[in-house]
């Protein structure tokens, strides 16, 4: 069934409004996957505030232009699906990397753009493999408090010994 021009353009716009606000747009070919796998796939994506498309190469290409996506260009050939993500750049390519581990013959990542910068596969492995941004933002704040708390750990100490030392004075002049 063929596609009216309208419908083309209203389906280039849509991708073009993912790809523009999306965090991060992973390309996976896909090869014999169920529809229950990619179900699976969908729901997943959708606790991390992030879906999956299936997307016609030639009206992908159309979409991207003008996004952070342009330079891929070239990997939209044969099957392709799209993970987005609008949240969290991590949590997706994580699920992604989850779900690609247990379906290597049916499933490879080719390329993707995590906010605005392009990866190969081996990149986005390395961004999977990051800590959960609460993780990182904790790690954060204790690495800025702890100059802190050392000074004042340090300034405690130096008042402990002047209480110390003035307690000894007055202690020994009351004994003499």
């Amino acid at each position: 069934m063929k596609m009216k021009r309208e419908e083309k353009q209203q389906l280039v716009n849509e991708l073009h409004g993912k790809f523009s606000t999306a965090t991060v747009a992973i390309l996976m070919e896909f090869n014999g996957l169920g529809v229950s796998e990619m179900t699976e796939l969908r729901q997943k994506l959708r606790g991390v505030k992030g879906e999956l498309c299936v997307v016609k190469n030639t009206l992908a290409r159309r979409a991207i232009e003008g996004t952070s996506m342009t330079a891929t260009q070239e990997a939209f050939q044969g099957p392709i699906a799209v993970t987005f993500g609008y949240d969290d750049p991590v949590a997706p390519a994580r699920i992604l990397k989850e779900f690609v581990d247990k379906r290597t013959e049916k499933v490879k990542v080719k390329i993707g753009v995590v906010e605005g910068q392009v990866l190969d596969s081996a990149g986005l492995k390395r961004v999977a493999s990051l800590p959960k941004k609460e993780v990182l933002i904790a790690d954060l704040m204790s690495r800025m408090q702890f100059p802190m708390s050392g000074l004042v750990g340090g300034l405690r100490g130096i008042l402990r010994k002047c209480v110390h030392v003035l307690s000894a004075i007055q202690n020994k002049q009351t004994t003499t």
